[in-house]
């Protein structure tokens, strides 16, 4: 792991996979017509800021909808913004021209609260987001007018739905839900949707994202797509955070493998116990293997090695009390 890469940059395989740009079109894009110049890092990867990743959602959003690149790609991106206000055509979100609006920006020591949306949300973003000092994850709820109904005066920056595929449907939604909700920016986190479907839904106010995104890269796109600042998001004491796009996430949170520990004295089998356990000895390696102070690039490479390591480890593990769980019929 690069000691070098802050919160708030991102490496190339994240920001591919926000905006849905391939690497090959983002190394292209620089090259040719220096849409954006990241930095980079200590062992030479590209690192792009969020204005970087701003700017590319709005170049994006503006060559999809007809504009050459090599005509915008130098455009600052205030003349984007307003070039996109100017030229898409919100109408066929349901939305009108007026749908648009710049988000008010957090101030520093605000919180980004976060909405989820839906019937079956995972379970790894449920409980991971609640991990991030930073964002404040108000809660579940099936649908905005439910939770308008039990919090009327609650007020939300990101709301993230999930669907498994991008349709007409989940646009009329997404279009509602902006509408009638006051919410700054929806994520829509899917498992599968044509590119042509995907890019009419996208807009400054919408993100579409494979559902498959590392949950700290989708707390720092909240805080991010909600004008705050990432450099404020702080992973708790209890979460791991993954730099890598090759890492697994956690399966299961801490709350879920103490609940796991204790149910396991209701039935013969000792197993959920134990792999609850060995899971959770193998999280806190993780977390100080990836906190562990580096003296020198080898320093890194070692403790990257390790890091790595365990999470596959880990993961291998979950996959196996997800098996016990199956079995066993274990209610979590």
């Amino acid at each position: 792991m690069d000691s070098q890469i802050r919160n708030d940059q991102y490496k190339i395989g994240a920001v591919s996979k926000i905006t849905g740009i391939g690497t090959e079109t983002l190394r292209a894009w620089e090259r040719r017509y220096q849409a954006v110049v990241p930095s980079r890092s200590e062992s030479g990867d590209r690192v792009y800021s969020s204005d970087d990743l701003t700017k590319l959602f709005l170049l994006k959003n503006l060559s999809d909808a007809g504009n050459s690149i090599g005509t915008i790609a130098r455009l600052p991106i205030h003349e984007l913004k307003s070039k996109w206000e100017n030229s898409v055509q919100l109408s066929e979100l349901g939305a009108g021209p007026s749908g648009y609006h710049s988000n008010p920006e957090i101030s520093k020591s605000q919180n980004c609260r976060v909405l989820l949306l839906g019937e079956d949300f995972p379970l790894r973003v449920q409980d991971g987001m609640a991990d991030f000092n930073g964002i404040e994850l108000l809660g579940h709820a099936n649908s905005m007018e439910e939770w308008k109904r039990m919090h009327p005066d609650s007020h939300v920056h990101v709301a993230i739905i999930e669907r498994p595929t991008i349709n007409e449907d989940a646009r009329k939604y997404v279009s509602k839900l902006l509408k009638e909700s006051g919410v700054w920016h929806v994520i829509v986190l899917y498992g599968f949707g044509s590119q042509v479907e995907i890019n009419q839904l996208q807009s400054p106010q919408v993100s579409a994202i494979r559902s498959s995104i590392d949950v700290y890269e989708l707390a720092r796109l909240c805080m991010d797509r909600s004008g705050g600042d990432s450099k404020n998001l702080v992973a708790s004491n209890s979460a791991t955070v993954y730099l890598e796009d090759s890492l697994p996430t956690r399966r299961y949170s801490s709350k879920q493998l103490d609940g796991l520990a204790r149910v396991s004295s209701s039935i013969q089998c000792e197993c959920p116990m134990h792999l609850s356990d060995l899971i959770k000895s193998l999280v806190a390696f993780e977390i100080y293997s990836a906190e562990c102070e580096n003296k020198n690039d080898r320093d890194a490479e070692l403790h990257a090695f390790l890091h790595a390591t365990s999470a596959q480890s880990r993961a291998l593990l979950e996959d196996a009390l997800a098996h016990v769980i199956k079995y066993e019929n274990i209610e979590i």
